[in-house]
This record gives C-alpha cells, structure tokens and sequence, in this order.
C-alpha cells in the first residue's frame, strides 16, 4: 500500500512539473509576441483558416490575419484580404500556413488542372486498365515510370513521372485501390512525344515508384520477353570415302571362265 501510495505521490508531481513548465514556456512566448508587437517588429500577413486541397477557391471564410515576427515573413506572402480574392489554391495548404503569391493562382486562369501545371510542363492522359494501372494503387501526386514494349522486347522510355489525375479525381484522402480507366500525368513537351508515341505504336505499363527514390536506371536495357527458341542447325554428316572399283574382263576358254584385271 505504501509503495502504491509513494508512485501516485511521484506521478503528481512529475505531471505538475511538466504543467508548469508548459504554461511557463507559453506565457514565455505571448509575453514575446505582445512585446515585439509593441516594438512594431511584426508584420500582418494573411494565414489559412482551415485545409485548403489543391485546386480550391480562396473564400474569405478560409483565410484570416495573423501578426507574426517579421523576421519569418516569407517572400512572397500575402498580407491583405483583397490579396486573396479571387484566387485557387495551386498546392496543398495547410492551417496556419502563410498564404504566398507562387503557391496561388487565378481563377480565370483556365481549368483546375492547368493551374497546377508547374511552368512549361504539359498534361497528358492515357488510357488504363486494372494491369496498366498498377491494379488501382495510383493515386494523383504519386510518380510512376512508363515502359514499353513492341513485339517481344520491353524498355524503360520515362522515369518519374507525376501523376496529376486518375480520372477526373485531382485529389482525394482516400489510400482504398480504386480502379480507373484514365490517368494524367505531369510531362514537358519532349516527353508528351515519346509517351504519345509509346503508346500508339504498341503497349505501355505504368511501374510505380517510391516516392523517396531518386534512383534511375543507368541503363534503358532491353529485355525479350516472349522470345522464341532458336533451331539449332543440325551438323552435316562427314562425306565417305569411296573405294575405286578396280576394272576387270571375263575370260572364257572353253569350259572354264575367269575374270582377270586390267590396267588402267
């Protein structure tokens, strides 16, 4: 009982230690934040409200101003309301963030997609099934490699591609496989060639990558993967030597009959 008693005693005071040293340390920072503010060394910029996805419309609702340290005023950032009107979110932005110019784009900038196009870069759909697709894995910010094969021969053509849609799904929370019939992806424009090329002159399978591989093959090898056995050529039989046939003539006396040779 008394060592019972002894660890709830200890427990206490670990826990009341550990509050105070919190409320200490928050008290800390509000006391530095409201001097700062005092001293005019902090700057009003605008912040996310809430989870912005990208492609989603900026709405006065999801955005608010913040007070921070000027010296952590990141370029770019926004720092009225009017600032975010009429923009879309070009990337994930989560709360509290620091809403900044390149991270945005305007609305009337074409479709969703194309703003979350990084410069020069183009879009590029293929048509899937459950085998090209990875059986449904693929989800948009993934990266894939495409390989390619013609008769019985396969290579590697693209390596680390993004993928921006499947479907029309341009984001999504969910990890589920979902089988789909189309997938997007993020290429420049000599790569839209040869992923268009690719996929007219024979067919193309998506290999998905992990994300934190920045290795590529060194070498695009080709491999036979349906190669038929070769006839092996069967060794002519070795010629035999003919034995000349010696010339002879009958010779008949009477009765008697023999055969003698003759010279040649």
């Amino acid at each position: 009982m008394k060592t019972r008693t002894l660890l709830l005693f200890v427990l206490s005071v670990g826990f009341g230690v550990a509050a105070a040293i919190m409320a200490n340390n928050w008290l800390n920072q509000q006391s530095e934040a409201a001097k700062a503010k005092a001293e005019g060394d902090t700057t009003q910029v605008v912040v996310a409200a809430v989870d912005l996805v990208p492609g989603a419309p900026i709405e006065p609702i999801h955005v608010q101003l913040k007070d921070i340290d000027t010296r952590l005023v990141p370029p770019g950032a926004l720092t009225t309301m009017e600032e975010a009107q009429n923009m879309v979110a070009k990337n994930n932005l989560y709360r509290g963030d620091v809403l900044r110019r390149e991270r945005l784009a305007p609305v009337g900038e074409g479709s969703t997609l194309s703003v979350l196009l990084e410069p020069g870069m183009r879009a590029v759909t293929v048509r899937v099934n459950d085998v090209i697709g990875v059986a449904g894995f693929l989800l948009p910010g993934n990266r894939v490699d495409i390989l390619f094969t013609e008769g019985s021969m396969t290579r590697t053509v693209l390596k680390n591609l993004k993928v921006l849609a499947v479907d029309q799904t341009q984001h999504t929370d969910e990890n589920r496989p979902k089988l789909v019939r189309a997938v997007t992806l993020e290429v420049n424009p000599e790569q839209a060639e040869r992923l268009v090329n690719a996929s007219s002159n024979g067919r193309i399978q998506l290999a998905l990558r992990n994300p934190n591989d920045e290795q590529d093959l060194q070498l695009d090898t080709v491999a036979a993967v349906a190669s038929e056995p070769q006839a092996t050529a069967e060794p002519e039989p070795a010629p035999q030597a003919v034995r000349p046939r010696a010339s002879t003539i009958d010779l008949i006396k009477g009765t008697s009959q023999q055969q003698v040779p003759v010279k040649s």
